[in-house]
C-alpha cells in the first residue's frame, strides 16, 4: 500500500512539472504573439512614412559592382536551398513522386480525351485542358506544395513559381484565342522580372529604377486596357463573376500600381513594396488558381465519363446541370481562395479572422435567455444543410435508386418524401442542439403548443397529417386524374399542406390535403390503366337493331386507340319517343388523350351509320287538328 502510494506521489509531481512546463510554453507563446502583434503595429504605423531619400536624390551607382553585389546575396540564398533540400529530402522525393503521378495520370487522360473526342462524346474542354500533362500536373503539384513543405526559404519558393510560371504560360496558351497569346507571354514575363529584382537589393538606386520601371508598365498597360474597354481580353478575368467585378479588379490593379509607382518615386518604398508584392501576388495566384480551377473543372467533366459515374441515370440525363453547378462551386471556391490569399499579402485576413470571431462570440443575455451570434448563424447553416441535403437525397433517390427498383404506382414519391421529411427533421432538432436549446424545455413547449395548435393551427396540422395519410396510403398518385368536388383534373403535387391538381383550363388548383381524407375522391386513373369511353346513339324507327349495334361494334374495333380487351359492346336500350335508343361501350389506354379519342370514336360511329344508311333520328312531335 506504501509502495502504491508512493508511485502515486511521484506520478503526480511529474504531471505537475509538466503543468507547470506548459503554463511556461504557453506563456512564452502569448509573449510570442504579442511581439508579433506590435511588429505588425509598427509596420503599418511605418507604411505612410518616408523611409529613403526620393530617387531623384539619390547618388549614382557604379554598374561594375554589379557582379559583386549579387554574388553575395546570391551565395547566402543557395546555402539556405542546400540547406532546406538536406533537411527536406524526404518531402522532396514525396514531392516528385506526386508529380510524375499525376503526369502519368493525365497523360493517360489525353489520350483517352482525344479518343473520345473522336468517338463522338461532347467534350470540348478536355482535350485543351489537358493538351499538355506536364504543365498541369506541374500546377497541381505547386498547388499541392503548401500541404507538403513548411518554411521553405525565398529561393526554393521562387523555383517553384518559376515552374508554375511556365506550366501556366503552356495552359493558358492553349485556352486563349491566338490574338490574346501576347498577354499570357508578357504576364509570364513580367512576373520573372520581378521576381529577378531582388538581386539588386544592394545597389539601391538600381532597384528603385527597376522596381519603377516594373510599377510603370502594368499602370500604363492596365490603364490602356481600361481606356479602350477591353477588359474581356485580359487573362484569366473570367475567373470574376460579373463584367462589373471585373472591371473593378483592373481599376484596383491600376490604382495599386500608381500609388506604388509614386510612393516609391517620393521614397516611401515600404507602402510601394507592400502595394506591388500584394497586387502582384494577388494576380500570380490568380493565374495558378484558373489554371487549377479549368484542371479540375476537365477532371469532373472526365470523372461523369467514366465508370461508375457515367452509368448513373442522373449523370446520363442531367450530365449538363451537373457540370454547371460543379463549375459554380469550383469558381467560388477559387475566388475564396484568391480573396484570402490577397487579404493575407495586404496584412488584413488576420485583424478580419479576429474581429470575425469577436462578432461570432457577441453574446445576447437577457434574463435567462443567452444566445451568441455564432449560435444563430450556425443554427441557420446547419437549417439550410439539412434542406440542401434533402434536396440532394431526395434527386437521387427519384433519379437513380427508384427507377432501378420494381415499386407500385406512387411509391417511390411517397418514400422520396418521407425520406425528406426525416432528414429535415433531424436537421432541425441538430439545430435546436447547436443553438444551445435544451431538450427538455423543447418538450415543455411543446405541450404548450400541442394547446395552441388544438385552437389556432387545427386546420394546418389536419392538412399535414392528412398528407402523410395519402403518402402512406395512396390513394392517388402524381399524374392521377381525379375529380374532388367539382375540381376535376391531374394530380401534379402532393406537398406538406395542400395537393396541386391542374385542370384542363390549364390553371393549378390548391387542394387542402383534408379534402383528399374527409370528401368523396374519384379516381379516373384506375390500376389497370382503362377508361370507359360511353356513347349513345338514337336511330330511327324501321332500322333493325340487330344491324346497328354490329356497327357499332365495327365502327369502335376499326379504332387504332380503342383496346381489344375488354372489347367494344353495343347494346340496344329501349323505344324513346321517335327514336331507338343504342349505347356503345368500349376501353382505352390513352388515358392522356382520353377526349381526342372520344372525340375520333364519335366520328367514326357517325361515318359508319351513314355509309350504312342508318339515319340519325332527331326528336320529333306530331300534333293533330281536330274541327269541332
Amino acid at each position: 500500500m506504501a509502495a502504491a502510494q508512493k508511485r502515486v506521489a511521484v506520478q503526480n509531481t511529474a504531471i505537475l512539472v509538466l503543468q507547470d512546463q506548459v503554463a511556461k510554453e504557453l506563456a512564452r507563446c502569448d509573449d510570442a504573439l504579442n511581439l508579433i502583434d506590435r511588429a505588425r503595429r509598427r509596420a503599418a504605423g511605418a507604411l505612410f512614412v518616408l523611409d529613403s531619400p526620393p530617387i531623384w536624390n539619390m547618388r549614382p551607382e557604379v554598374l561594375a559592382n554589379l557582379p559583386a553585389a549579387i554574388q553575395e546575396p546570391l551565395a547566402a540564398e543557395m546555402d539556405r536551398l542546400r540547406q532546406f533540400v538536406k533537411d527536406q529530402s524526404e518531402r522532396i522525393v514525396i514531392h516528385v513522386v506526386l508529380f510524375l503521378v499525376l503526369v502519368a495520370v493525365l497523360w493517360w487522360i489525353r489520350t483517352h480525351a482525344h479518343a473520345w473526342t473522336a468517338e463522338g462524346e461532347s467534350m470540348p474542354a478536355l482535350p485543351a485542358v489537358f493538351e499538355r500533362p506536364l504543365a498541369a500536373g506541374a500546377v497541381l503539384a505547386v498547388l499541392a506544395s503548401p500541404w507538403i513543405y513548411s518554411g521553405e526559404p525565398r529561393t526554393a519558393w521562387l523555383l517553384l513559381e518559376a515552374g508554375a510560371l511556365v506550366a501556366m504560360v503552356a495552359i493558358f496558351r492553349r485556352l486563349v484565342a491566338p490574338r490574346l497569346v501576347p498577354w499570357v507571354y508578357g504576364l509570364g514575363a513580367f512576373f520573372l522580372a520581378y521576381r529577378l529584382r531582388e538581386l539588386f537589393t544592394a545597389l539601391p538606386l538600381l532597384e528603385r529604377t527597376v522596381f519603377l520601371l516594373e510599377m510603370l508598365v502594368p499602370a500604363a498597360l492596365i490603364g490602356w486596357v481600361l481606356r479602350t474597354r477591353r477588359w474581356h481580353e485580359v487573362v484569366f478575368i473570367d475567373a470574376l463573376p460579373s463584367p462589373f467585378t471585373r472591371v473593378m479588379a483592373l481599376r484596383a490593379a491600376f490604382a495599386a500600381f500608381t500609388v506604388a509607382f509614386v510612393s516609391g518615386a517620393v521614397g516611401n518604398m515600404s507602402l510601394a513594396r507592400l502595394l506591388a508584392s500584394s497586387t502582384l501576388q494577388s494576380a500570380y495566384v490568380g493565374l495558378i488558381l484558373a489554371a487549377g480551377r479549368r484542371i479540375a473543372e476537365g477532371l469532373f467533366d472526365l470523372a461523369l465519363r467514366l465508370p461508375p459515374l457515367r452509368f448513373l441515370r442522373m449523370v446520363h440525363q442531367h450530365r449538363a446541370y451537373i457540370e454547371q453547378r460543379a463549375h459554380r462551386l469550383l469558381r467560388t471556391v477559387a475566388l475564396a481562395m484568391w480573396a484570402a490569399v490577397t487579404l493575407d499579402s495586404l496584412g488584413l485576413l488576420r485583424p478580419m479572422i479576429a474581429t470575425g470571431r469577436t462578432i461570432w462570440a457577441a453574446e445576447l443575455t437577457r434574463g435567462a435567455l443567452q444566445i451568441s451570434v455564432g449560435d444563430v448563424l450556425a443554427f441557420v447553416v446547419t437549417v439550410w444543410a439539412a434542406f440542401f441535403v434533402s434536396s440532394f437525397v431526395r434527386f437521387v433517390l427519384q433519379e437513380d435508386v427508384f427507377p432501378r427498383l420494381s415499386l407500385g404506382a406512387g411509391l417511390p414519391y411517397a418514400l422520396s418524401s418521407l425520406v425528406s421529411y426525416a432528414i429535415v427533421t433531424v436537421g432541425f432538432i441538430v439545430a435546436l442542439l447547436v443553438l444551445g436549446v435544451n431538450l427538455d424545455r423543447v418538450t415543455v413547449l411543446g405541450g404548450a403548443f400541442g394547446v395552441g395548435v388544438g385552437f389556432g393551427l387545427q386546420n394546418v396540422v389536419n392538412n399535414f397529417v392528412s398528407g402523410l395519410i395519402v403518402l402512406f396510403e395512396r390513394p392517388v398518385h402524381i399524374g392521377d386524374e381525379v375529380q374532388i368536388g367539382n375540381v376535376q383534373g391531374q394530380v401534379r403535387r402532393i406537398g406538406f399542406r395542400s395537393t396541386t391538381i391542374r385542370i384542363g383550363e390549364g390553371a393549378e388548383v390548391i387542394v387542402p390535403n383534408s379534402q383528399l381524407v374527409a370528401e368523396r375522391v374519384t379516381n379516373w386513373t384506375p390500376i389497370q390503366r382503362l377508361r370507359r369511353l360511353d356513347i349513345q346513339v338514337n336511330v330511327s324507327y324501321g332500322t333493325a337493331p340487330d344491324m346497328v349495334l354490329k356497327v357499332l361494334v365495327g365502327a369502335a374495333q376499326a379504332q387504332n386507340d380503342i383496346a381489344g380487351q375488354p372489347a367494344p359492346q353495343a347494346f340496344f336500350l329501349g323505344f324513346g319517343d321517335s327514336a331507338l335508343r343504342f349505347e356503345l361501350q368500349a376501353w382505352t389506354h390513352r388515358l392522356d388523350a382520353l377526349l381526342g379519342v372520344k372525340s375520333d370514336l364519335g366520328v367514326s360511329v357517325y361515318a359508319a351509320l351513314r355509309d350504312a344508311g342508318m339515319a340519325i333520328a332527331l326528336p320529333q312531335q306530331e300534333v293533330h287538328l281536330r274541327r269541332e
